[in-house]
Order: structure tokens, then C-alpha cells, then sequence
């Protein structure tokens, strides 16, 4: 499956005046609901698209409890799902460690993999991920040597 990119405008702080550096960013051509999941679980399943929506939201409400319990929620070949905090400064002694250091609550996310050979496959990615490259409204050219579709570059 290709995953598109643009090239994106970073400028560097520190010295005036500020470098400009070139990088590829992911492209993404929408976000899919999950009204859309649902649409197309049904398709591919047995269930109808309200039931499909009906366990989604079930498991939406199962995530939220676990972690408001304390849990992390681990969806098998998904990754987990956890509460970070983020905090203001450390302290020196860890009995003067108080919850008033904590500044907000996020949720965490650990996709899955596993290791091949020393690397990690993600299983979220696939097996194997095409790169194209898009112009920022989304419509793809040529890489820099002019070669099509069948020559992009693979990420294992």
C-alpha cells in the first residue's frame, strides 16, 4: 500500500537569520469515522453496520473505564493504549514527588510489532509500505529521477 508524502518547510531555530531545511511529511487524504470503519466491517462480515458501530462504541466505553481504573487496554495486533502524565519539574528527593506536579492527563499509544531480525514490523504498517510523492493538494508526480508508480521506494 503507498503511503503519500509532501515536502514540508522547517525552519531551525537558533542563530538570525533562520535556516530553512526540507523534509518529507505523510500526506493524508482525509480521516475515516468510524461510522466508515463500521461501513466497511459490514461489508466484509456477517454483522450489519449497527452492530459493528454498537461494538465499537461498547469498546470505546471499555477503553475509557479501564484507564480511568488504571489499566492499559491492549487491542491485539493494534498496540495499547495508556495514560501519560505530563508534569512540570522533577524534584530532588522522591518523598517531595506530589500529585500538584501533574499539569494534565493524555492518552498513550504503543503500536504492536515484532522483531525480524533486530527490526521492528509494526503490525499496523503492513508488511510493506510504498512511498509516492504528492503535491500538497494531493495529486501524485514523479520522483526525482521522473520514474513512475512501480519504482517507489519500499519501507519493510
Amino acid at each position: 500500500m503507498p503511503q503519500a508524502f509532501f515536502v514540508r518547510k522547517y525552519l531551525i531555530p537558533g542563530e538570525e537569520p533562520r535556516k530553512e531545511v526540507f523534509k518529507p511529511a505523510p500526506f493524508y487524504y482525509g480521516t475515516l469515522s468510524t461510522t466508515d470503519a463500521a461501513t466497511q466491517i459490514a461489508e466484509e462480515s456477517s454483522l450489519t453496520k449497527g452492530d459493528v458501530l454498537n461494538v465499537l462504541d461498547r469498546y470505546q466505553r471499555y477503553v475509557i473505564t479501564n484507564l480511568q481504573k488504571g489499566y492499559k487496554v491492549e487491542l491485539l495486533g493494534f498496540g495499547t493504549v495508556y495514560n501519560r502524565f505530563i508534569t512540570g519539574k522533577g524534584v530532588e528527593k522522591p518523598e517531595e514527588a506530589k500529585a500538584s506536579q501533574i499539569r494534565s492527563i493524555i492518552p498513550g499509544f504503543t503500536p504492536s510489532f515484532t522483531l525480524i531480525n533486530g527490526s521492528r514490523r509494526y503490525s499496523l504498517m503492513g508488511e510493506k509500505t510504498n512511498l509516492v510523492k504528492v503535491n500538497i493538494n494531493g495529486t501524485q508526480t514523479p520522483d526525482e529521477e521522473g520514474e513512475g508508480d512501480d519504482d517507489r521506494p519500499v519501507i519493510e
